[in-house]
């Protein structure tokens, strides 16, 4: 596979990569965390430079040529530990949208997206909420909704919220979950706002007999899970290449440091053992940054095929995020945890989201799953 960026891609990458060093480091992005005002204006900067039309592509109003474009974006994010509800808007729910709508409805929801009017969150409720969509904690019964998440992702800037429930059959089956698009400030909808401890904005949401409109349905009635697991596939992509941009950042920072820090008369960097380690950091982070780009590049294949490959890439990213974190932080010492500086936070981020979407466990179960059929074996 050719993994080289094409023109757009490159100037894309350059782009945000210049105004998040000039407006997003560390300093920035602690005042962020506690300012509302703030992040919504580097929500509509965001749109207005094209990075959350990049996540859609052309045929639905989007900037988009491929998925890579959205994982050049990410990894960027990655690298300077943004915060904004990108992957959940544009990538999960934004993907949803692309499949789950047609017509004039998806044309307008889309756009308001895009030009940064609008922001969204799923709801799915459940323990298992962000990688099994069929144990979803909220029910609908003759037009109305009920039920508690505990955790929605994004739920706290969200303006709409996607909410996965069960309409039909039991809790567990794989039939009868539909999804269904309700606004943030519906009555009967509750929120409780709270930050996760990577920093990510998120929200208990509790819904009480909130009504739903003709309209409200996304995709088929009791026929959401697939297309869920498919939006949770393309988040999975995103998360890698997010991982990918938290990583190469380490091995880069970790690297200066060691030239620049002493011990026993000599730069850290002199010292063999130490060499070999920031040498398998480096290896660590290629091998992830060529499964993240064969993750963005396989979203279109065939569902076995697809969930194979993006479990294959999770399970790497995973092991790769906690090699690199751990390595990195040691060999800072006990700076390397500092508050001020990011070597610490990165490395809370590659934790989380090596659970994210299902953690080392789930995944390797289901690729192992898949690889048995002649599909996937072809990968």
């Amino acid at each position: 596979m050719d993994f080289s960026f094409d023109d757009n891609q490159q100037m894309l990458h350059d782009s945000v990569d210049r105004f998040l060093t000039e407006k997003h480091d560390l300093a920035a992005r602690a005042k962020l965390l506690n300012d509302r005002a703030a992040q919504d204006q580097l929500w509509k900067e965001m749109a207005e430079l094209g990075w959350i039309g990049a996540a859609f592509p052309e045929e639905v109003g989007g900037y988009g040529s491929s998925p890579v474009d959205a994982m050049v974006v990410l990894e960027r994010m990655g690298r300077h530990l943004v915060t904004a509800p990108y992957l959940m808007t544009a990538i999960l729910c934004g993907r949803l949208l692309v499949d789950g709508l047609a017509g004039e409805r998806r044309e307008q929801l889309i756009g308001e997206i895009i030009a940064g009017d609008c922001r969204m969150a799923l709801a799915a409720g459940g323990s298992h909420a962000l990688r099994s969509p069929e144990h979803a904690s909220f029910t609908m019964s003759d037009g109305v909704i009920n039920g508690r998440a505990p955790v929605v992702l994004g739920g706290d800037v969200a303006d709409k919220l996607l909410i996965a429930a069960r309409s039909s059959g039991a809790h567990g089956d794989a039939e009868g979950i539909s999804l269904y698009l309700v606004n943030a400030d519906a009555a009967g909808v509750s929120r409780r706002y709270y930050r996760m401890l990577d920093g990510q904005g998120a929200a208990e949401l509790v819904l009480e007999g909130v009504q739903i409109s003709a309209d409200a349905l996304v995709g088929e009635a009791d026929r959401a899970a697939a297309l869920i697991n498919k939006a949770f596939d393309h988040a999975i992509a995103g998360i890698c290449a997010e991982a990918v941009g938290a990583m190469d950042h380490l091995v880069t920072a970790t690297a200066e440091y060691t030239k620049t820090r002493e011990q026993y008369g000599a730069p850290l960097a002199k010292f063999q053992v130490l060499q070999h380690r920031m040498a398998d950091m480096y290896i660590q982070t290629e091998m992830a940054r060529s499964m993240a780009y064969v993750a963005s590049m396989s979203l279109d294949e065939s569902d076995a095929k697809r969930e194979a490959i993006m479990s294959a890439a999770k399970v790497q990213i995973g092991r790769t995020g906690k090699f690199t974190g751990y390595q990195a932080v040691q060999l800072h010492g006990g700076m390397g945890m500092a508050e001020e500086l990011d070597i610490g936070h990165h490395y809370v981020r590659l934790t989380c989201i090596a659970q994210l979407f299902g953690g080392h466990s789930y995944h390797l179960g289901r690729f192992a799953g898949h690889t048995r059929s002649a599909d996937a074996l072809s990968l």
